[in-house]
């Protein structure tokens, strides 16, 4: 298999607080994996270290392959437009747009023809079952419909690297097994290494290896016996 996604010996602090203490990890092109651990234990920190938004004290982060971390911002951010999708704990939307204008964004940015947005945008809005409200602005839906909208536009591209933020957090048992059906889906399907954070087991049970966090160090790796 081919390593989509890499953390080598990520150290952060936030002034005097260790929030990531030699963290290793891995994520496989076509692989999901769960990243469990108590509040405070680096998860969320982690994910913003492997989609470049932020630079770690020390380590390596490595995108297909490829150094991320010592890239400048500029190339760090075309490499997320391009080869990731971040999903947010609370979504993220830009508000005045509807959820259809939301989904199609990334593929606009990343100068996919009008024929192949369109289709895209479709297809994911039906698949995380918003396409009744595709039209309305982000800032007019319901909190669960607005973060499968935030869902939608990750997987819009493509990505090679799917990283979610606690996903289902705030959504029912319904709409939660739609979200990670949809993110399972892109792992399935298309390729993509998807690390989901979750607090919860069932939702971890999606995955094929779950790795617990704690303390800002890995302190368990486990494939997820069915």
């Amino acid at each position: 298999m081919t390593t989509a996604a890499e953390g080598k010996g990520l150290t952060l602090a936030f002034g005097p607080t260790l929030v990531l203490g030699g963290v290793d990890i891995a994520i496989e092109a076509g692989e999901v994996v769960a990243l469990l651990g108590p509040s405070g234990s680096g998860k969320s920190t982690l994910l913003h270290c492997l989609a470049g938004l932020i630079r770690p004290d020390s380590g390596e982060v490595f995108l297909e392959g490829t150094r991320l971390d010592t890239q400048s911002e500029r190339a760090r951010s075309d490499r997320r437009l391009r080869r990731i999708g971040f999903v947010f704990q609370n979504g993220d939307l830009v508000p005045e747009l509807t959820l259809r204008e939301n989904v199609e964004l990334p593929l606009w940015l990343a100068g996919a023809p009008r024929s192949t947005v369109r289709h895209r945008a479709r297809d994911l809005l039906r698949r995380l079952d918003i396409d009744a409200v595709a039209d309305r602005r982000a800032m007019e839906v319901s909190g669960g419909q607005h973060q499968r909208a935030a869902v939608a536009r990750a997987l819009a591209h493509t990505p090679a690297v799917v990283l979610a933020d606690e996903p289902t957090g705030s959504l029912d048992t319904l709409s939660g097994e739609v979200v990670m059906d949809a993110l399972v889906g892109a792992a399935t399907e298309q390729g993509s290494a998807v690390l989901v954070v979750t607090h919860s087991h069932r939702i971890a049970s999606y995955a094929a290896r779950e790795v617990v966090l704690r303390d800002g160090q890995v302190v368990g790796s486990d494939r997820v016996v069915a």
